[in-house]
């Protein structure tokens, strides 16, 4: 059996991140700011009486608009969310399929391309994707949408 992929929208773009990496989603609501924020931090959650701070790797976006959030475990055990501007669904790896680099030179976060029925997914390392909006903001064009 093929392993499950949690696909989610930044932008123009749509991602996928294996299941597996996933603990939950919550919706965006509630974010509290800290003092001296700086981005991508975009605040904190209370989540069921638990502090969550929340990486906002939306472009653009007031850090108080409709969102989702992926709750990851780091590896030092904590958790932080990541806010998306939409999680689409649960999808069987085998749904979508290989659509090759297309001589692309891809961000180091970035597995895999792949084809779904909306076209373009790129299929991510998601906490290293955060640890590259922490060095500098991403980019979510149009380009392979």
């Amino acid at each position: 059996m093929s392993a499950g992929l949690v696909t989610f929208v930044l932008g123009l773009r749509e991602y996928a991140t294996p299941l597996s990496s996933i603990r939950e989603v919550v919706r965006l609501e509630g974010l509290a700011d800290l003092p001296g924020m700086k981005p991508p931090l975009a605040g904190v959650l209370d989540l069921r009486g638990t502090a969550l701070p929340v990486l906002d790797l939306r472009l653009g976006t007031d850090s108080t608009a409709r969102g989702d959030v992926l709750v990851l475990e780091a590896e030092d055990g904590q958790f932080v969310g990541v806010a998306v501007d939409r999680v689409r669904a649960v999808v069987d790896e085998s749904e979508l399929s290989d659509a090759g680099d297309a001589g692309q030179e891809l961000p180091p976060y970035v597995v895999q391309i792949l084809r779904g029925p909306r076209g373009t997914v790129f299929l991510v390392d998601l906490p290293k994707m955060v640890e590259s909006a922490r060095e500098a903001p991403l980019q979510h064009t149009a380009r392979d949408a």
